[in-house]
């Protein structure tokens, strides 16, 4: 945003967190204005469409009317997905997850019609605008009745994989991951709030787990649950083609982004595979972050586009949000404090793993330009309550 400001001839300071964007102009020296912002979903199409208009504004020079129509422009641009397209790609990325995870058939199944039925839910809930915490209570309540419902009539698989499949989507395992970096990077403001939704949004969508989970062993008797087998290679492999489509829509990516989408997932998922004989669980999650961001460092100088185009996709492979789901759900429904503090701290570990290898990405392969900046990967939406704070009071 400086870099827009000195373009424009309009020199500003900036503070950021995600809930707030403090701005001072050189013209204003006595005042600052305050923007309050919310988090909103990713949209990768408006970001690559952004990050074209800021490149046009340094190396064309436009006036601040002409930056501004186009910033109308781009807003008014309608990038949404159809509501059932959305609600297909839940249930594919509730069935692939369930491959990557080691669920077998049964799992796989169930946790694509539970997908399908949580992203129904959740589409419905968000166009009625409910408060996005009470979205996670009841995605996690309605995901826990319906696999449990599922397992009493079909035993033989695991529960807890496929309630977690089911809502992989809504777990904020990026969230933690960029929270974690930016904690690293001496942003403290900023990732100890990213930090605190994160684990916000998890603890809710557990609650809600915890209260289908009551009601449901109540009205049936659901089986033990089957342990997860090592995930099958070949499946795995054939897993990617659907996640890419699903993370596509649901992410708002261009049809044209779709090949670096998958290319990225394919980089992480063989840096995973292929090191973790090797160098450990958290060493190869290490090692496979670090070659996505220097692909996508490649990428943001070759194309000219956001690095996070492919940076966020191939992250996803990796972030550590499914470990603290299973340790919540260990500690609140197993009753195993010791197996789920395991959990927890795997998870703060593979957070830490993956923003180590991103930081080595950007000392190996450095990007150029505002694309470097990936933790503006979880974007905010301002809103039009901005007023002038007088720096004097």
């Amino acid at each position: 945003m400086e870099s827009v400001a000195r373009s424009l001839d309009n020199p500003a300071a900036f503070f950021s967190t995600p809930t707030a964007i403090f701005v001072t102009f050189e013209a204003e020296a006595h005042s600052t204005r305050l923007i309050r912002v919310y988090p909103v979903d990713a949209n990768l199409a408006k970001y690559a469409r952004l990050y074209e208009l800021q490149r046009e504004i340094d190396e064309e020079s436009l006036s601040i009317e002409e930056a501004w129509a186009r910033l109308k422009q781009i807003e008014r641009i309608d990038d949404e997905y159809p509501m059932w397209l959305n609600v297909i790609a839940y249930g594919l990325a509730a069935s692939a997850i369930a491959v990557l995870v080691g669920g077998n058939s049964i799992v796989q199944g169930t946790s694509g019609v539970i997908g399908l039925i949580v992203g129904l839910v959740v589409s419905i809930l968000l166009r009625f605008n409910f408060p996005t915490h009470l979205v996670n209570v009841i995605s996690g309540f309605v995901a826990m009745v319906c696999a449990g419902a599922c397992h009493s009539y079909f035993p033989g698989g695991s529960v807890t994989l496929t309630v977690l499949s089911s809502l992989i989507v809504l777990v904020p395992g990026l969230q933690l991951t960029v929270s974690i970096n930016e904690l690293a990077t001496q942003n403290l403001a900023s990732g100890s709030a990213r930090f605190a939704g994160a684990m916000t949004t998890l603890l809710t969508m557990i609650f809600g787990v915890v209260m289908g989970n009551g009601l449901v062993t109540t009205l049936v008797n659901v089986p033990p649950s089957a342990l997860p087998q090592p995930a099958d290679m070949t499946a795995s492999v054939f897993a990617l083609l659907p996640i890419t489509v699903a993370f596509g829509v649901l992410f708002r990516a261009r049809v044209r982004d779709g090949f670096w989408i998958m290319l990225s997932m394919v980089i992480a998922f063989a840096g995973l595979r292929g090191t973790s004989e090797f160098l450990g669980p958290f060493g190869a999650v290490s090692v496979a972050a670090l070659t996505v961001g220097a692909a996508s460092n490649l990428f943001a100088r070759w194309k000219g586009l956001p690095s996070a185009i492919m940076l966020m996709p191939g992250l996803l492979l990796l972030v550590p949000g499914s470990l603290g789901f299973f340790g919540m759900s260990a500690i609140l429904i197993g009753d195993d404090f010791p197996g789920g503090l395991r959990f927890l701290f795997n998870t703060m570990l593979t957070a830490v793993s993956i923003v180590a290898g991103l930081l080595m990405s950007e000392v190996v392969f450095p990007s150029e330009g505002p694309a470097s900046t990936w933790r503006t990967m979880t974007p905010s939406a301002p809103l039009a309550d901005e007023r002038a704070v007088d720096k004097d009071k």
